[in-house]
């Protein structure tokens, strides 16, 4: 097992107890492990055979939870999840700032349309539950 010289302030523990459970139930009783032990148990619990694809967060808490801590618990899953191809492809997209509007070049009515299909909505008459969308480029 490693050595958990260094202090980690980010799982710092603070006894205000208000309840006589509490120090049973926050008890800080995690297995100290080295790096390398550490960055295996991340890998199982992120995609092992019961993995689970989660951000960064929540598989350090996951780890920690399970009763498992080393110093660089939070570097170590940040590394591990940016690296992860399936994480990165399904994660929410990071939306890049607006960019000011252009003008559309349309020399006369009817030369260049745009249609989207929008939806689903609730089954109208006919069980219609999409609308295809339509705008002519020279709407002004």
């Amino acid at each position: 097992m490693g050595s958990c010289q260094a202090q980690d302030t980010s799982h710092s523990l603070h006894n205000t107890r208000t309840h006589p459970l509490q120090e049973v139930l926050y008890a800080p009783s995690a297995q100290c492990l080295s790096t390398e032990e550490g960055i295996h148990i991340l890998q199982e619990i992120h995609s092992g055979c019961c993995g689970v694809h989660v951000g960064t967060r929540i598989l350090a808490n996951k780890a920690l939870r399970a009763g498992y801590f080393w110093p660089t618990m939070k570097q170590d899953a940040i590394r591990l999840v940016s690296k992860c191809e399936r994480c990165q492809k399904h994660s929410s997209l990071i939306h890049q700032p607006v960019e000011p509007l252009t003008t559309m070049l349309s020399p006369c009515p009817f030369t260049q349309w745009g249609m989207d299909i929008v939806g689903p909505f609730p089954l109208a008459a006919g069980q219609r539950k999409f609308l295809l969308v339509a705008i002519d480029y020279f709407t002004k």
